[in-house]
């Protein structure tokens, strides 16, 4: 039996007036032919992507209209001055306030690898991407800017990654945290790969790097994939950024074919990069 407009209206408002952590009230929802539009006020990006989630939840929705508007200042004033604001609430309005931080960690990590790792190669003399890789160039002269290109870019991807988990909120929560667990593992495995080379232990060194490189390298292109298929899901994202997400994975599958050749590993690092930027940036500007 399908929901009338008047049911699926009914149930979209029940289950965001549910959603506590929200604490929306001056959301306005009407249903033509299965069309939902959603109006409003809210604080957050976080918020406008939860809303949809809910609503996209109840049965008889065929299409969402946001219109919903994001207008931080004067809604978190009134909350800060409102009697009856909760604990919850509160920590909401504070997670809000600071998703910008957390996304421009992203943008300020990825912005880092590019300048420093562009910078290795080109003051490493004779480097040439089509027969050199890039873990090449922690050995030369250039390692230092290497290790902080590796370095700043695992640590401070984290914060970005865990933003983004929350955007996503109930779409598919096993591979959402999935995600999660291997974007924070990949993290950390990239901020490893830029520790300098010890020259009294070069073989145990040499274990240590070819471990964290391949876990780094594996969970960034695992991480990119699942969050991808999240984001098609969540029908928030260009499918141009759907299409860069996945090219991932076929260039992993380019990369084994070819043997690892150096020219395909840039092709893939860059894109890994790509997908970072083009992510923060969407959130940031959201």
């Amino acid at each position: 039996m399908v929901n009338s407009d008047e049911e699926i209206q009914d149930n979209v408002e029940a289950k965001i007036s549910k959603e506590k952590s929200l604490g929306l009230t001056n959301i306005k929802t009407s249903v033509i032919n299965g069309i939902v539009t959603i109006e409003g006020s809210i604080i957050s990006f976080w918020q406008k992507a939860r809303i949809v989630t809910i609503t996209r939840t109840v049965k008889g929705v065929k299409g969402i209209v946001n219109k919903l508007k994001i207008n931080p200042k004067s809604e978190i004033i009134r909350d800060l001055m409102s009697k009856d604001l909760s604990n919850e609430r509160l920590r909401h309005i504070v997670d809000a306030h600071l998703s910008k931080i957390e996304c421009v960690f992203g943008l300020i990590g990825v912005s880092f690898a590019i300048v420093f790792i562009t910078l290795a190669a080109l003051v490493t003399p004779g480097y040439n991407p089509l027969e050199d890789t890039v873990s090449s160039l922690g050995n030369g002269i250039a390692k230092t800017l290497f290790s902080i290109a590796f370095v700043s870019s695992g640590s401070l991807t984290i914060p970005f990654i865990l933003y983004l988990e929350k955007t996503l909120i109930g779409i598919n929560e096993f591979v959402r945290r999935i995600a999660t667990t291997v974007a924070v593992i990949s993290s950390v495995s990239v901020a490893l790969v830029g520790i300098l080379p010890d020259p009294d232990y070069p073989d145990v060194f040499m274990l240590f790097h070819g471990t964290v490189t391949l876990v780094g390298f594996l969970g960034s292109i695992a991480t990119i994939c699942l969050y991808t298929f999240l984001m098609m899901k969540s029908n928030e994202y260009k499918l141009y950024h759907i299409i860069i997400g996945y090219a991932t994975g076929l260039e992993l599958l380019l990369l084994a074919i070819t043997l690892f050749n150096p020219l395909v590993e840039w092709i893939l690092t860059v894109n890994i990069m790509l997908w970072i930027l083009i992510t923060s940036l969407r959130l940031i500007f959201s």
